[in-house]
């Protein structure tokens, strides 16, 4: 009964068309199946997201989540190894076969498949104190839109030796593999050996078996888990700061890929005993790291807690000045993260969605629309959902929606409209906030259907409106921006 609820809202959702005339696709963003550390199989994801009336799943599942630990200076001979299961050491190539030959037997449902990356790790303390730290274990981004197996194979993370590296650690690694010379030595060489029997003294010659054997075999052991004698390009015993991650940015731009920082808000913390050793693990919010990196495509805007990074005049409208007056690059758009794992906890597919503006129904066209921000951020309930029939910003000669750019004269009059419907119910309460430049430039009240208009004339600054739209709890609408400026 719940499914066929969420599946009429969703089907309504869908029904009501844009005022581009594009078509809307309702997408579940940052998925995880048991290919990685998810529940259900990939294909029960799928059938459960046609069955919640969602059209489009976007994979990330963990690429690399392998956490090591080496006692310096021997880091390799000492390294111990904590693994769950993900695509990078398991099988890229099933994954990207997988996913390819689920969207042939289903095209109904949209499948982007992508990967959760763990750019970098690092250890504070050590065991010889019993008390270790592992922080940003959780700082994570989304990588969408990378499906060259080699290309996938090689991204950057602490972990995977993409781009081997030869410093002072490589030769304190194979410091011990000449353990094997001695070793061979004794092995070879025969050692006088005297033995009294009674009033007569044997002369005899043995071999050191068990010092060269010892010897032997921890040169061995000691090249085996070295090899290739190579170093991270970021170490999990250094804070790298976000070097790692900006760099992993950069890279799947290069790809033509999409990068999400993953849960911004969110805090991740943890301990346990292993042996005597006191292991804690910590990731803290990280959202003003937002304003550190650029040339991402997006952040986790609306999730399952409260988040205050798109409130009127923070974090995020600072990085739409920044790009409006020039000094970014491209701007950061907003998702909607849904970080579903499987049916626990009374999680459901289909509460937290990016409705996109498509111009055609594909994996291709989805990521397109993601990189041009023409989508909105969306938190339901299971009986009921806002729906975002129209935000656009008319001029006498042009119309621009989310993620466009509109170039005025100065002096000219614009409107910024918004129109707002909620399914599952007749109506319902909302506070609509239109915020220009990180200000609030109106605000209405009143019940759905609901629509309002904004009336502006353009001074010759750059400027970016948005809309935030809140309902009863957990009801929450966020639209991308758009961008006004001179010619």
């Amino acid at each position: 009964m719940r499914i066929a609820c969420l599946g009429a809202i969703a089907i309504a959702l869908a029904v009501a068309a844009p005022a581009s005339g594009l078509e809307r696709v309702i997408g579940v963003l940052h998925v995880h199946s048991d290919l990685s550390t998810g529940d259900l199989p990939l294909d029960d994801v799928l059938r459960n997201a046609e069955a919640a009336g969602v059209q489009a799943i976007l994979l990330t599942e963990n690429y690399l989540l392998r956490v090591e630990y080496g006692l310096p200076p021997f880091r390799a001979l000492t390294r111990v190894t904590r693994e769950e299961p993900s695509i990078l050491a398991t099988d890229p190539q099933r994954y990207l076969e997988q996913v390819a030959e689920l969207q042939r037997r289903n095209a109904r449902v949209l499948l982007l498949p992508g990967v959760e990356v763990m750019p970098h790790y690092f250890w504070t303390g050590s065991p010889l104190a019993l008390s270790m730290q592992l922080h940003n274990t959780q700082k994570n981004l989304l990588v969408l839109g990378v499906t060259d197996l080699e290309a996938l194979k090689g991204l950057l993370a602490t972990g995977n030796r993409h781009d081997p590296r030869y410093t002072w650690q490589s030769l304190a690694d194979v410091a011990p593999v000449v353990l094997v010379v001695p070793g061979l030595v004794l092995l070879a060489r025969k050692r006088r050996h005297h033995r009294r029997l009674g009033r007569t003294v044997v002369v005899a010659w043995r071999r050191r078996w068990v010092a060269g054997l010892a010897l032997s075999a921890l040169g061995v052991f000691a090249a085996v888990r070295a090899w290739p004698f190579t170093v991270d390009r970021y170490p999990p015993w250094v804070d790298a700061g976000l070097e790692p991650h900006q760099a992993l940015i950069d890279q799947v731009e290069r790809l033509g890929g999409a990068t999400i920082w993953s849960f911004p808000e969110a805090a991740d913390s943890g301990d346990r005993k292993f042996g005597p050793v006191q292991v804690t693990w910590r990731t803290d919010p990280y959202s003003d790291d937002l304003l550190r990196t650029f040339r991402y495509t997006a952040f986790g805007a609306v999730y399952e807690q409260p988040t205050h990074f798109t409130d009127p005049g923070l974090g995020w409208d600072r990085l739409l000045r920044q790009y409006a007056a020039g000094e970014r690059s491209r701007p950061a758009w907003a998702v909607a993260e849904s970080g579903f794992h499987g049916f626990t906890r009374g999680k459901r597919l289909g509460d937290i969605l990016t409705v996109f503006f498509v111009d055609e129904r594909s994996p291709a066209a989805l990521l397109d629309a993601l990189k041009r921000g023409r989508m909105y951020a969306l938190r339901r309930s299971s009986d009921a959902a806002l729906v975002l029939n129209d935000f656009s910003i008319a001029a006498p000669n042009a119309t621009a929606m989310s993620g466009e750019t509109l170039k005025l004269l100065p002096g000219t009059r614009v409107q910024v409209r918004v129109a707002i419907e909620a399914t599952g119910e007749r109506s319902q309460a909302v506070r609509v906030t239109l915020v220009r430049n990180g200000t609030v430039a109106e605000a209405w009240s009143g019940s759905t259907p609901l629509s309002v208009a904004h009336d502006d004339t353009y001074d010759g600054t750059p400027l970016v409106y948005r809309v935030d739209v809140r309902g009863r709890a957990p009801h929450q609408l966020v639209t991308n921006p758009i961008f006004v400026t001179a010619p």
